[in-house]
């Protein structure tokens, strides 16, 4: 017998069973949980229903976001303020989070992932309590190198879980070979504030002057963007040698005009090896602009040409979502997770081989050249993107509290 996906009413979610409080978890809150917390309180508070975010700590080694201090219209409860989430022992952090959970006493939780200390220590607790669990999560198949008795450990905590809010179309499918049914899983965690982008990229258009101080931004020449993490799986030296490719290929041309820059954003443990990379290649056009935070990055985008995701794994790619919300074209490695969900071949953007930079060169030429019509794939990008925002995380996170409540 399939699931009952239907949306509950009012009445019925609360005479099936009183919820009282949602609370969704992340490991540390950033820009992108912070715009979907928005959008899902907003949802819930109509119906009637309490939302709380819950995050276990208000930093990371992973992440140079600033801490997100301002108000909220709902409530936030930070397990360990003021903390580094590495530095906190899992004894420590289960503690933690039983504690808080206790507290808040949620009748249901989302919860980020299934396969880290906090996802543990919020599961246990649900299982404890007998308390309803959605998990949220953007995994599939290829992400890494898969073991059976891994898979099978898998199966086993997956099951645990009501219902399950996943990223897209390889993530879901995911879900189904570890064993969980079709009709419990709903689309939508990976989403950003399509809005933001939209507004705050367009402003920069606008006014491009104002930019000027920022690095890479100086002058009005066309330039590629890319945005990541500096880690060996984002390729950034991989796409540093395409870009080598391209201007030889640019040069080939004869014209008069120069080739496009290529702006990077970010920073990591191999930002030693990029800038020698860009040394012994005498790379001329580049500029490693730093980590940005966010209420600089639609500048980028909105000033910037193309995007480039050349990823060697990705499991989403949510700078491809910001990308086309701000109305870029885009080249996306393969392997992102967001490739199927979001690309079209041709209309929005190319995809490409991320081990092949050949490739990756020429599709950068063929961008620069006029040969197809960029300001036609901006617009479509923005038409295709328009469906994930963070209404349809809110939307995803109540489809499943419905239908984990009605198999309760």
């Amino acid at each position: 017998m399939g699931v009952d996906a239907r949306p509950l009413s009012q009445e019925d979610c609360w005479h099936k069973r009183a919820v009282g409080v949602v609370a969704i978890h992340w490991r540390r809150f950033g820009p992108y949980h912070l715009a979907r917390l928005r959008a899902t309180h907003s949802k819930l508070k109509s119906l009637g229903i309490k939302m709380v975010g819950l995050e276990i700590a208000s930093k990371d080694d992973t992440y140079g976001w600033q801490e997100w201090l301002e108000t909220t219209p709902y409530e936030r409860f930070v397990v360990f303020p003021g903390r580094n989430y590495e530095q906190i022992s899992s004894l420590e952090m289960w503690r933690g989070i039983s504690e808080a959970l206790d507290t808040l006493d949620p009748g249901l939780v989302a919860i980020s992932g299934y396969n880290s200390r906090d996802a543990w220590g919020v599961l246990g607790w649900c299982l404890m309590k007998r308390r309803l669990a959605i998990l949220m999560s953007d995994s599939k198949a290829d992400d890494a190198p898969r073991s059976a008795w891994r898979e099978w450990g898998k199966r086993r905590v997956i099951g645990q879980f009501a219902t399950a809010l996943c990223a897209g179309r390889p993530h879901k499918d995911y879900l189904m070979q570890l064993g969980m049914q079709s009709e419990r899983i709903f689309p939508g965690y990976d989403v950003v504030d399509n809005e933001y982008w939209f507004r705050e990229a367009d402003r920069a258009r606008r006014a491009p002057v104002a930019a000027r101080h920022l690095p890479g931004l100086a002058g009005p020449s066309p330039f590629f963007l890319a945005s990541a993490r500096f880690i060996p799986r984002k390729n950034l030296v991989g796409l540093l040698k395409a870009y080598a490719s391209y201007r030889k290929l640019w040069a080939q041309k004869g014209t008069s005009e120069s080739a496009w820059r290529l702006v990077i954003l970010g920073d990591g443990a191999e930002k030693q090896r990029i800038l020698d990379l860009i040394g012994q290649e005498r790379l001329a056009g580049v500029t490693l602009a730093g980590f940005r935070q966010i209420h600089e990055l639609p500048i980028y985008y909105g000033l910037a040409k193309v995007f480039i995701h050349p990823a060697l794994q990705e499991q989403w790619g949510l700078v491809v979502n910001e990308a086309m919300a701000s109305g870029l074209p885009v080249l996306v490695s393969s392997r992102c997770g967001c490739v199927p969900d979001l690309l079209r071949e041709g209309e929005n953007g190319f995809t490409f081989d991320p081990e092949d930079m050949d490739a990756l060169a020429a599709l950068m030429l063929r961008m620069s050249s006029a040969e197809v019509d960029l300001s036609a794939m901006g617009r479509a990008a923005r038409i295709l993107i328009g469906d994930w925002g963070t209404e349809r995380f809110a939307d995803g996170i109540y489809q499943a509290m419905c239908t984990a409540l009605r198999q309760w």
